[in-house]
C-alpha cells in the first residue's frame, strides 16, 4: 500500500496542470457544448412528442 502511494505521488509530479486562462477556456467550451447538446435534445423531444400527438390523434 505505502508502494502504491509512493507511486501515486510521484506521477502527480509528472502530471503538466493547466494555468488559469487554459482552465477558464476549456470549462467554457464545456459549458457552451453543454448547453448546445441539450437545447438539440429539448429540441429533438419536442418534435417527436408533436409527432407522437399527430399520430396518436389520426
Amino acid at each position: 500500500m505505502i508502494r502504491y502511494i509512493k507511486g501515486t505521488i510521484e506521477e502527480m509530479k509528472r502530471v503538466t496542470w493547466l494555468n488559469g486562462s487554459e482552465t477558464s477556456r476549456d470549462t467554457s467550451y464545456v459549458v457552451v457544448t453543454s448547453i448546445l447538446f441539450s437545447s438539440f435534445l429539448a429540441l429533438a423531444d419536442f418534435l417527436v412528442g408533436i409527432g407522437i400527438k399527430f399520430l396518436m390523434n389520426k
